[in-house]
């Protein structure tokens, strides 16, 4: 038996489908989903961790689950940046799909450890004849974590550029661990403009994030290019690992 969430998501998605699918757009969605399901679970943070993605009836839908009993502000803020990046890569993927490519609709559950939902939101095609959408901007000044505050959001030309400030940070007070810092925040923004099976989001180009501590100073830019989101190979086993020794004469 289905999930509730799948079924109400059928129904939704039904409602919000004005037109049936044509063959181009059914296959390309059924492949995209496809190429996500090895990767499934996904952890994505601490709060949050993608249980099931699916397509079906003309539209995709997505499971998220929180491990935390009782869901406070950290869930809450990690499920609105969730959220205002599944309304971001929906403009520039969904909303700006040449034919023969329709527009579909997305929706988007999330659960606790018990099957509870803690919220639920959807993207539909009235959304990409919007103001907003054609802007493609984001709210600024919006705190998304407890202390990490989101300035500005913004694509322009397929380029990316997010900047972020730390309420309680100082980087005088970390300076010799900046460069480190960088290296570290690049792999975990990577995952926001890059594909699970390699490249970025259609219609990026490049992405550039930008932190800033509480006095307004910045860390070095980290920048995005589409050769970062390339898949990494397996590590190939060092020279001699997987050979049987040999055993010593005598």
């Amino acid at each position: 038996m289905k999930p509730h969430w799948l079924l109400i998501g059928c129904t939704l998605t039904a409602a919000a489908q004005a037109q049936p699918l044509n063959q181009q757009t059914q296959a390309h969605y059924e492949a995209q989903t496809a190429a996500v399901q090895p990767y499934l679970p996904l952890k994505l943070n601490r709060f949050l961790t993608i249980k099931a993605v699916s397509f079906h009836n003309g539209g995709t839908h997505v499971l998220y689950e929180t491990a935390a009993a009782e869901p406070g502000a950290e869930v809450q803020n990690a499920v609105d940046t969730v959220r205002q990046n599944s309304r971001l890569a929906y403009h520039l993927d969904v909303c700006s799909s040449r034919p023969p490519l329709q527009i579909i609709s997305n929706s988007y559950w999330v659960q606790d450890a018990a099957g509870r939902l803690v919220a639920r939101w959807a993207n539909t095609p009235e959304m990409c004849g919007r103001k907003e959408a054609r802007e493609k901007s984001t709210q600024q000044g919006r705190m998304v974590r407890k202390n990490v505050r989101l300035d500005e959001s913004s694509v322009k030309n397929g380029v990316m550029t997010a900047a972020y400030t730390l309420t309680d940070r100082d980087f005088n007070d970390i300076a010799t661990m900046l460069p480190f810092a960088v290296n570290a925040m690049k792999k975990q923004v990577s995952a926001i403009v890059c594909r699970p099976e390699g490249g970025m989001l259609p219609g990026l180009q490049a992405a550039r994030f930008i932190v800033r501590d509480k006095h307004g100073k910045a860390m070095p830019p980290v920048d995005i290019s589409p050769i970062d989101c390339m898949p990494q190979p397996a590590a190939q086993p060092q020279e001699g690992e997987d050979r049987p020794r040999r055993k010593a004469k005598g």
